[in-house]
């Protein structure tokens, strides 16, 4: 491991017993998303923070509802590290991530669950 793994594990663990001892809605002083300010739509990050706090306390259901593309993806961030590297991931991640984006904000139902 080099120095910067070192530090970046460092910094993600921190932030991890952070969000474990302390509820997100409770904070703040967490800034709010600028482009739900700005537009009204939650964008794919929205609820995120709250998500993986409810997963750190095992509420699998309540994280889904905060942000489910979180859940979902979020193993297989953890577990596909190694796969940053290859042709195709980052665009199919991306896509991922914008077609959420899009579809958390379509007005009808199923859709409206996924909005936080």
């Amino acid at each position: 491991m080099n120095r910067n793994q070192i530090i970046g594990g460092a910094v993600i663990t921190a932030l991890v017993v952070l969000l474990f001892f302390f509820n997100p809605v409770e904070m703040r002083w967490l800034p709010p998303c600028l482009f739900h300010q700005l537009t009204g739509w939650s964008c794919p990050g929205c609820g995120a923070t709250r998500a993986v706090h409810q997963l750190l306390h095992g509420e699998w259901r309540l994280a889904l509802h905060c942000n489910a593309m979180v859940v979902v993806l979020l193993p297989v961030a953890v577990v596909g590290w190694r796969w940053r590297n290859r042709p195709g991931v980052g665009w199919a991640l991306l896509t991922a991530v914008l077609v959420f984006g899009i579809i958390r904000n379509v007005p009808v139902e199923p859709f409206t669950l996924l909005k936080p």
